[in-house]
């Protein structure tokens, strides 16, 4: 019987098809004199033929090297611990360097890990880090550390597990030696690993150039063909950048993409001249009329440093349209125009018969900074409202198209009172609509916020009764009397108003050329 499992071993223990990669770690042709323990905690050993070439506990492979023998790298990999620092001899028990002694480990870099113990001290000829390429010498052999005499004790990992590099019947099936050798003292063999470097026909692609390709092809030999020449490249490199200069004063630029192709030019830049400091003339109106020399989008240019903006009643141009105050402007500025007057309140009749004289009123705020001052101001239609005008004009008017003077003196935040009368025309043929506007003899037309009233009279004919009550609205109390339903020849003060009176005249004049 037992010859028989000592066949088997001997069968089993030969080198393996698949997972050999091992050579053995020094040149003479010596043999295992202590192997793997595979009985684990129990008493006793059983080495990987399932005899006893082994002692209890061990976790590796022991070879009989004599003192300065070379230790060599069972297969290529990277250094990752080194130990030098025990005398050549040790004995049992010993625990410098972790009991291993003077040691080096090499890292297969697949998941495996060769252990090199008990080397001679200052022998060891790599370093952490180093790469290593199979046979290549490591040290010499000693007995430093845990041990009773010169030998080299070799320690095997897979994915950190000691194992047995044997295989047999109380081992793994496959082994890990390139030739295991015979048991029951294997002598492996000390020739490393030659593997195909690809499989026959296999393509290998490879990025080259700007994005492009290339590509090799395994031959017969299993062995990689030279690389063809480098196709589809872009135009760049990635991260590769350009500038150009643009326009008058810019530049610009692009990057290539990681795809080795140019994008679309930055947009055009570039500084101020003298910081922007120049000043120029941009021929537009009102404030905006100053300017910069700039760098706009890489040209230079007079670039307004004023923004239009909503306008305002402050005697500016604010929104650059050539005229200061257009369009009645409700907004007061800070500070406000010497001359300036909002609508407060008025009141005109619905109705009236035709050929027949009708009084009203108006209110107006004092909105500007200065006082308005009797006979100073007054309320005119505007050359563009004058047709039919004729027809209106009233006795009591100081002059043709002007229909009322002020009377008192108004300062700024207080009201002024305008009343006037007006003739309807002789025809009820269509209503009487009238505007009037606040002019100034100094400022002429008042412009904002509300200088101007519009109203509309009903023309009846003269049979019909006029509807009661006038068209009026409620004027806040102020301290003067605004009358609505005053009819008749309106006495005037004539002494107030002697002084423009002649202005007034020689306006009319023009008018009515």
């Amino acid at each position: 019987m037992r010859s028989l499992v000592i066949l088997l071993t001997l069968l089993i223990s030969l080198p393996a098809a698949q997972g050999a990669r091992l050579r053995r770690p020094f040149s003479a042709s010596i043999g295992v004199n202590y192997g793997f323990d595979h009985n684990g905690s129990a008493s006793g050993c059983v080495d990987y033929g399932c005899g006893g070439v082994c002692y209890n506990t061990h976790t590796g492979t022991d070879f009989p090297l004599s003192l300065g023998t070379s230790v060599l790298a069972t297969a290529a990999g990277r250094v990752t611990a080194t130990y030098n620092g025990c005398a050549n001899y040790g004995y049992y028990g010993n625990t410098c360097g972790g009991s291993c002694g003077n040691y080096v480990k090499v890292d297969h870099l697949d998941g495996t890990v060769s252990l090199f113990c008990h080397m001679q001290l200052d022998s060891i000829a790599v370093s952490v880090g180093q790469n290593v390429s199979c046979g290549q010498r490591l040290g010499n052999s000693a007995s430093s550390g845990s041990s009773t005499g010169p030998h080299l004790h070799l320690g095997f990992r897979v994915n950190g597990t000691s194992i047995d590099p044997f295989a047999g019947g109380c081992s793994q099936s496959t082994s890990w030696w390139v030739g295991q050798g015979s048991y029951p003292h294997p002598i492996p063999s000390a020739t490393c690993e030659t593997t195909c470097e690809c499989s026959p026909g296999q393509v290998e692609n490879q990025g080259c150039g700007n994005c492009g390709n290339r590509s090799r092809t395994c031959g017969s030999n299993c062995t990689w063909g030279g690389w063809s020449g480098c196709s589809g490249e872009g135009p760049c490199a990635p991260g590769q950048t350009q500038t150009q200069a643009c326009c008058d004063c810019g530049s610009q630029s692009r990057t290539c993409t990681g795809s080795c192709q140019w994008p679309d030019w930055s947009a055009c830049w570039g500084p101020d001249p003298d910081d922007g400091q120049v000043v120029c003339e941009t021929q537009e109106p009102g404030p905006c009329a100053e300017g910069r020399r700039r760098c706009a989008d890489g040209c230079l240019a007079c670039v307004r440093v004023y923004e239009p903006r909503p306008e305002r009643c402050d005697l500016i141009d604010d929104d650059c349209t050539g005229v200061a105050d257009d369009g009645y402007p409700q907004e007061m500025g800070d500070p406000p125009p010497p001359w300036s007057a909002r609508l407060i309140d008025f009141g005109v009749p619905q109705a009236a018969a035709a050929g027949e004289r009708f009084t009203g009123w108006v209110a107006f705020e004092n909105t500007g900074t200065e006082t308005w001052t009797a006979g100073s101001l007054w309320l005119e239609i505007p050359r563009d409202h004058l047709e039919g005008a004729v027809d209106w004009l009233d006795e009591s008017w100081p002059a043709f198209s002007i229909p009322s003077l002020l009377m008192t003196d108004v300062p700024p935040g207080s009201r002024g009172l305008f009343e006037f009368t007006f003739r309807t025309p002789d025809s009820a043929d269509d209503p009487l609509n009238a505007r009037l506007q606040l002019v100034s003899g100094t400022a002429g037309w008042l412009r904002c916020p509300s200088p101007n009233v519009d109203f509309s009279v009903l023309i009846l004919p003269a049979a019909q009764p006029q509807p009661e009550g006038p068209h009026t609205a409620t004027l806040p109390d102020d301290g003067c009397t605004c009358r609505t339903g005053r009819t008749g020849r309106t006495t005037f003060p004539w002494p107030l108003v002697l002084l423009p009176l002649a202005w007034i005249i020689r306006r009319r004049r023009r008018l009515q050329a």
